[in-house]
């Protein structure tokens, strides 16, 4: 049962990916950019969970643990906040250059070395996976009277990627780096968060043709 969790969790997250990046292509460069950034922390999710799923039904060996705990860190640390993050970005109007993606990607992969340098790397994983959070947080309230839809998504997210962790006491996340029956709450989780960011980078691309400002506050003045 853990490894059907595991891989139908890989395989939502891989045809999420395929969604997005069929929308990709009618929208302006800077949503295409945050879109880009949210189709890495699912290829990140799918990895992980694949290697994993295959591990709980006794195909693995030293290669294959091996590449699923640096696929495993690697999602743990960088899937919610991204997620997280390009939500608030395009739901706030905000047109980053696609390179701005890049550098964050890099940055959270630095600080993670940082942090094993420093032995604090639960505290950065909370840091990080809570920032992730406070920007779902932020857009449900920016978006619960706009657009309910996108305030439930982004709370079911919130839910199943963080709940995990809060009921039994263990780091975020925690279900993408080794094997757990907390891997069902995942799967709500991301295709919550993943169809939020269609959502948005469809909206905000669509305000971003008549204004230069998009967000909930021009959706309500239009």
């Amino acid at each position: 049962m853990i490894a059907l969790s595991y891989l139908l969790l890989s395989a939502a997250a891989l045809a999420l990916c395929f969604w997005l990046w069929q929308r990709k292509h009618a929208l302006h460069a800077e949503a295409q950019g945050a879109l880009k950034a949210s189709m890495v922390a699912l290829l990140l999710t799918a990895s992980s969970a694949l290697l994993l799923g295959l591990a709980s039904w006794g195909a693995s060996n030293a290669g294959i643990e091996h590449a699923q705990r640096i696929m495993g860190l690697a999602a743990q640390h960088m899937s919610l906040p991204l997620l997280g993050l390009v939500c608030l970005v395009l739901g706030r109007g905000m047109r980053w250059k696609p390179v701005i993606w890049s550098q964050i990607i890099l940055g959270l992969l630095g600080f993670y070395e940082l942090s094993r340098y420093l032995e604090w790397q639960a505290g950065y994983q909370w840091l990080v996976n809570l920032l992730g959070a406070a920007c779902l947080v932020l857009v449900t309230c920016l978006y619960r009277r706009q657009d309910w839809r996108i305030s439930v998504l982004c709370i079911a997210g919130l839910v199943g990627l963080l709940a995990p962790a809060l009921l039994h006491h263990s780091l975020p996340l925690a279900s993408l780096l080794d094997s757990s029956p907390q891997a069902s709450w995942l799967l709500p989780g991301f295709v919550g968060c993943a169809l939020a960011v269609g959502l948005l980078a469809e909206q905000a691309h669509n305000k971003g043709l008549n204004s230069p400002y998009s967000g909930p506050k021009a959706a309500s003045d239009s």
